[in-house]
């Protein structure tokens, strides 16, 4: 497989994990106010404001999503320039 097709893989796990388990956190813990913020800006942030929950109450099932949201967004940049690139 070829790492554009990986990495378009990645984006859908990538934006559940944001959506479904990482914003409701978020939300409910009253950390989620990011007006006129695009997509990529708001998952971002939330991320970040998710993490720093975490780490302050102990959550670490949370923290684990969170380490796995930054991984996936790191492979999938990895991947994206490898394939521009033509490396694999």
């Amino acid at each position: 497989m070829s790492c554009g097709i990986i990495a378009v893989c990645i984006m859908p796990i990538d934006f559940f994990l944001w959506f479904f388990v990482i914003r409701p956190y978020c939300v409910r813990n009253r950390k989620a106010y990011t007006p006129g913020a695009n997509l990529g800006v708001t998952a971002w942030i939330d991320w970040q404001e998710a993490t720093e929950m975490a780490k302050a109450n102990g959550h670490r099932g949370m923290l684990s999503i969170c380490r796995l949201f930054l991984v996936l967004n790191v492979l999938f940049i990895v991947l994206l320039v490898a394939s521009v690139l033509g490396v694999v």
